[in-house]
């Protein structure tokens, strides 16, 4: 994802200090807002991924065969 990463959070942090600078007031406001809701949903996404990559397994079997809690 192009907003990935500490990327996304530094744009909602530099529109917050200095977006008023170039846009006008509706716009900066409209701006911050997609911004946010932009990160959250991809921190939705991204910790949908990580919950899926973790999920328990009941069937795993160690080197010596007994079943790992």
């Amino acid at each position: 994802m192009l907003l990935s990463g500490c990327f996304l959070p530094f744009l909602i942090v530099f529109n917050l200090f200095f977006g008023w600078i170039f846009f006008k007031p509706l716009f900066w406001l409209a701006s911050e807002a997609i911004l946010i809701l932009l990160f959250l949903f991809n921190s939705f996404l991204f910790k949908r991924r990580i919950a899926s990559a973790t999920k328990k397994r009941d069937n795993i079997i160690d080197v010596e065969g007994k079943i790992v809690d």
